[in-house]
């Protein structure tokens, strides 16, 4: 099973707001001929996505059907209904569900995954030991449609999941393969009852240890887990050949339901030992890479958050600042090795062009900032993030894509001017028409073959590093799918600006830089490179 939102599907079962009843008795005649169809939509908030949010072929829910008064009397009983494109669109297996002939009002509730076993809505039972195949456990229900009729406009069933969803993201820092490696929990309940109408789960089982399903490259440790209480904070046990090490996760108190929780391991296997090195606690987005606890520990590594004055005026984010962009700043280098931001009509709105505001980042001590006032010798002031992409005119955010921190020396003449202009016009392009574009501009000053660091002079003497290369990480989401793409220029002059012969995967980058990108986003989606999207 994987879901995916399906706006705008017209079911058999959807009386459209038509003007000419009689297409609407014709509508009406066709369900009462051939029975009752649904098409479905996933909520697809962030925080309530336990698995993924896309059907496959021939998945199938069950139905129920109840009489919409007091007594709730059961009309139908766990009917299955299959999706045999995998498109949403339900239809029966065996016998439809027919409107009562009375023209009473009804309520439907649906779940997945089907079970022939289930006559009970009350009482769905609910079993986790075996993670082996999670979209077989990954319990969601529809109740939303209630009070139809033949004559009502029906409309999706609107599907939430009551489970939780954790993934642990596991990179190796040594070189070697995690395959082989393990993953379980102790100290959890894997078994309850679910009430499919109004989503109570109530754990019935006593606290057992249990397996993580690791994904075929072992870059991924995933668990389905019932919503309980906890006595402390949960922990993970990881083993490799004979070794074991225990990660202690920052979920306490209870695991939530509908929640989906993402920790990011680097994960050392040499000598017979495992080591590992967690995600550091830190404020983050969407975009921002992942930052582990070793990195924050070293007294050079700064990671810096610029927000824009501004709040949100909206629920749920009613008061809370809008941020501008995250930096991970070295103050050995004085540069940083990327910026993260989101990009979307918003931030272009005013067209307020280059405020010139040249100056140090009020965040970090100046006598750990280049001094690049004026231009340096030989290379420009290259922005990471580029004044261009912070435009709106009511607030500070473009003077702040001027501090020195945001700044590497950069050639000027076929990279800066040139392929780079280019690359950076085209990610302006790729914002719009959609709500946002999710960018994160890095500067890497070795490569896996050149770890000797090249340094340029600031105003003032000291040494900023030279990039050897730059690189772009991208991830738009468009008709409910994500997609991603990177690019990687290394620091010279180009002769041409066709930025999309330098194109790679997110994955890619990764690999090269040694960071993870979009650590929310499946792995998949990072190994794919689909230009023609992007073109």
């Amino acid at each position: 099973m994987k879901m995916k939102s399906l706006l705008g599907i017209v079911l058999s079962l959807s009386i459209l707001q038509s003007c000419q009843n009689d297409e609407t008795n014709i509508i009406q005649n066709e369900v009462n001929n051939k029975g009752i169809t649904f098409s479905s939509i996933i909520d697809d908030a962030q925080n309530s996505r336990a698995y993924d949010t896309s059907w496959e072929a021939n998945d199938v829910i069950g139905v129920f059907m109840l009489a919409n008064n007091s007594d709730k009397n059961v009309l139908a009983t766990n009917i299955p209904y299959a999706t045999s494109k995998g498109d949403g669109y339900f239809v029966s297996k065996n016998s439809p569900i027919y409107y009562p002939e009375d023209n009473s009002a009804v309520d439907f509730i649906a779940y997945y995954p089907y079970s022939e076993t289930i006559s009970d809505y009350k009482n769905y039972p609910i079993d986790l030991s075996n993670q082996t195949k999670q979209n077989a456990i990954d319990l969601m229900t529809a109740v939303n449609l209630t009070n139809r009729q033949l004559a009502s406009p029906q409309g999706n069933l609107q599907f939430k999941h009551l489970l939780a969803k954790l993934v642990l993201n596991l990179k190796s820092t040594s070189g070697s393969s995690l395959k082989g490696i393990k993953a379980s929990i102790s100290g959890l309940q894997v078994k309850g009852t679910a009430n499919l109408s109004d989503g109570t789960i109530t754990p019935s089982g006593e606290a057992t240890t249990f397996s993580l399903f690791i994904n075929e490259e072992a870059t991924q440790a995933e668990a389905i887990l019932l919503p309980q209480d906890l006595s402390g904070k949960l922990k993970i046990k990881l083993e490799q050949n004979g070794q074991s090490k225990e990660i202690e996760t920052e979920i306490s108190g209870n695991i939530e339901q509908g929640s989906k929780y993402i920790y990011n391991v680097n994960v050392n296997y040499q000598g017979g030992e495992i080591t590992t090195d967690p995600e550091a606690k830190y404020t983050k987005w969407f975009e921002t890479p992942v930052i582990t606890e070793s990195q924050l520990n070293q007294s050079n590594i700064k990671y810096v958050t610029h927000y824009t004055g501004i709040t949100y005026d909206e629920a749920p984010l009613n008061g809370i600042e809008i941020r501008n962009y995250s930096m991970l700043y070295d103050t050995n280098l004085k540069i940083a090795y990327w910026v993260s931001y989101p990009l979307c009509g918003w931030y272009l709105e005013g067209n307020i062009g280059r405020t010139e505001d040249w100056g140090y980042d009020p965040k970090i001590a100046t006598n750990l900032q280049a001094n690049l006032k004026k231009a340096l010798s030989g290379y420009s002031r290259g922005h990471q993030i580029p004044s261009g992409d912070r435009q709106r005119k009511d607030c500070d955010m473009n003077n702040q894509t001027f501090y020195y921190t945001n700044m590497t020396p950069q050639l000027q003449n076929g990279l800066n001017g040139a392929i780079w202009a280019q690359l950076e016009g085209a990610v302006r392009g790729w914002s719009s028409g959609i709500d946002t574009l999710y960018v994160v501009t890095g500067a890497m000053p070795t490569t896996a073959t050149d770890k000797q660091i090249q340094y340029a002079k600031d105003n003032n003497g000291k040494n900023i590093a030279i990039p050897k290369y730059y690189f772009k990480a991208l991830a738009r989401k468009v008709g409910g799918n994500y997609q991603t793409i990177a690019f990687k220029l290394d620091h010279k002059a180009y002769s041409d600006t066709q930025y999309m012969k330098y194109a790679i995967s997110v994955s890619e980058l990764e690999n090269m830089t040694g960071f993870t990108f979009f650590p929310s986003l499946p792995s998949e989606v990072k190994k794919t490179l689909n230009t023609s999207q992007w073109n």
